[in-house]
């Protein structure tokens, strides 16, 4: 019997690991074709979405199933097409549509700007309209995040999740966990574990720059010069930035290769990710499998992903974190390895294949 077709549509610079495992997946078992569009935050954003309609016009009738990650620009005609053929259509969430944090202008929601407010747009009606969305963790559905303004005396918990911006969403919606293969992500054998703090992540704004907590691990790094810290995923900017604050316990690095990532997870005790939002972070747990000991915020999946591995941290205090971080890097080695075995039980590539093709069979 012939494989029936699919379409994967994903934004052109996002290539992370989680999302080319749902590629591979939907290549086993669909003849899957790949669609990559460039997303722009400016008023060019309206040549980019007339050259899909047109690709999606001539093309849309040829595939039993489209598949999405993220909701964005790039999801509007995809499920209108959808919508008005009967053609099944799958959204994977992994956060920035859930959640509005105002103070660093973080989320789609924020509705500042025309190609904002079309982008608020776009999502919404993509969201609302297809045959279901994954989330990969339930606080993306529905949440009150504690730990952002934590800092602040009286100011009340940020409520976000998808339903909490659409009342009444009419899509069916559920978790799906990320999922992680240990055969690529593990500890180097022949590199020691150093008494260093690592954290990862793409840091190219000062909305990333806040969200991510690299201002607060940079305060802790002042607080620790005992402590190598390590941070991954700067951009020229940052570098130069960090660079000026003459840091002497401090390496940056810009974005790098899997093999040199594995390399710094195998060499570093800890991992931090001292987030104010999130949806299930990934490199949290490639660092894990590499046997680093997690210390984390309290906010979304970063808890469930630490289990009884870690450390986390319920306030946004940079004593706190301090603490934790120190609680993490005296702690035994042991602990990272249960790290691992917790990601490879919980969060397995293979259970996320099991749930995502079930999830396709059903619709």
């Amino acid at each position: 019997m012939s494989k029936k077709r699919a379409l994967f549509i994903k934004k052109s610079d996002t290539n992370s690991k989680f999302i080319l495992n749902d590629l591979d997946i939907l290549n086993e078992h669909y003849l899957t074709t790949l669609k990559n569009v460039k997303i722009s935050n400016n008023l060019f954003i309206f040549a980019i979405l007339l050259k899909e309609f047109f690709y999606l016009l001539f093309n849309i009738w040829k595939y039993r199933i489209v598949y999405i990650w993220f909701a964005d620009y790039h999801s509007f005609f995809p499920i209108l097409f959808c919508r008005l053929l009967g053609i099944k259509s799958v959204i994977s969430a992994g956060g920035y549509e859930s959640t509005y944090i105002p103070e660093i202008n973080t989320g789609v929601y924020v509705g500042r700007t025309l190609p904002q407010r079309i982008r608020m747009f776009c999502v919404k009606f993509s969201l609302n309209n297809c045959s279901v969305i994954l989330t990969v963790d339930e606080t993306l559905i529905e949440n009150v995040n504690d730990y952002i303004y934590s800092d602040i005396p009286g100011k009340k918990p940020l409520q976000d999740g998808i339903k909490h911006f659409i009342p009444s969403l009419k899509s069916k919606i559920k978790p799906l966990y990320l999922g992680f293969d240990p055969g690529i992500f593990r500890r180097n054998e022949n590199i020691k574990k150093e008494y260093s703090v690592v954290t990862a992540g793409l840091i190219v704004n000062d909305n990333e720059y806040r969200r991510k907590g690299i201002d607060l691990l940079i305060e802790a790094a002042k607080i620790m010069p005992d402590v190598r810290f390590i941070f991954i995923g700067l951009n020229d900017e940052y570098i130069d930035y960090f660079q000026k604050l003459n840091l002497k316990n401090a390496v940056l690095n810009k974005k790098v290769e899997y093999d040199e990532l594995i390399s710094e997870y195998s060499k570093a005790k800890v991992f931090a990710q001292i987030s104010m939002f999130e949806g299930m972070p990934s490199a949290i747990c490639e660092a894990m499998l590499c046997e680093c000991i997690p210390v984390g915020s309290n906010v979304n999946g970063i808890p469930k992903v630490i289990g009884n591995c870690g450390y986390i941290v319920k306030n946004r205090n940079v004593n706190e974190i301090v603490q934790k971080l120190y609680e993490a890097l005296n702690s035994p080695e042991e602990l990272g390895i249960e790290a691992r075995k917790h990601i490879i039980s919980n969060f397995s590539l293979e259970k996320r294949k099991d749930l995502l093709l079930k999830t396709l069979e059903e619709i």
